[in-house]
């Protein structure tokens, strides 16, 4: 039995104003792919208002600009939907540290259950199979033979995470013992706890 039968997964990835949602930073776009028994299927993304200008540097990275969002969606109704159609899955991501937070925040603001979730890093992942490196996300679907969806928008990176995902289990279960999907996720993390650089 492979470790993801039976198992549904919601990738998520996000876009953002900046690095840290304690220093204000917003979301200004998040999607999810899901992972049934093995395969992505279902998406889904928006945009999001983020209650603030989006600086340029940030709009240089993933092309949202101050227009793109004027009609967006607010906080409330984004995190409300999405932790609806997260419920209690396990959530994955390739760099947990980044996008968690400003999950956490986004269900936060939005009055929304707090996460419990198990979560996975696919990074913690491709660490565990090739060490620390170039392990962008990137540079493991190009290592995995995985086609890229856009980078740098929410939709095209969590599609991107889904497919790496899936390769990288795959390789994971040729080389590792682990038991279960439970045990996978936190062996990921683990290893980022280990390889992480620790924050000035």
């Amino acid at each position: 039995m492979g470790l993801l039968d039976g198992v549904t997964i919601m990738v998520v990835d996000t876009e953002t104003t900046g690095f840290d949602p304690a220093k204000g930073d917003r979301l200004v776009e998040v999607a999810r792919v899901t992972i049934a028994n093995g395969r992505a299927g279902e998406t889904w993304s928006s945009l999001v208002h983020p209650g603030r200008a989006i600086p340029p540097d940030a709009a240089k990275i993933h092309g949202i600009t101050d227009a793109m969002v004027a009609g967006a969606p607010r906080y409330a109704e984004v995190g409300r939907a999405l932790r609806e159609q997260i419920g209690d899955h396990p959530i994955a991501f390739h760099n947990a540290p980044f996008d968690l937070p400003f999950l956490v925040h986004l269900f936060r603001e939005a009055g929304a259950p707090p996460l419990v979730n198990p979560v996975l890093d696919t990074l913690g992942l491709a660490r565990g199979l090739w060490g620390v490196g170039s392990n962008g996300l990137g540079a493991v679907a190009q290592k995995l033979g995985v086609t890229a969806g856009t980078a740098h928008r929410a939709l095209g990176d969590a599609t991107t995470t889904a497919n790496v995902l899936l390769e990288l289990v795959s390789r994971w279960e040729a080389k590792f013992a682990t038991r279960s999907f439970a045990e996978l996720a936190a062996e990921s993390l683990d290893i980022m706890r280990k390889t992480s650089r620790p924050r000035r």
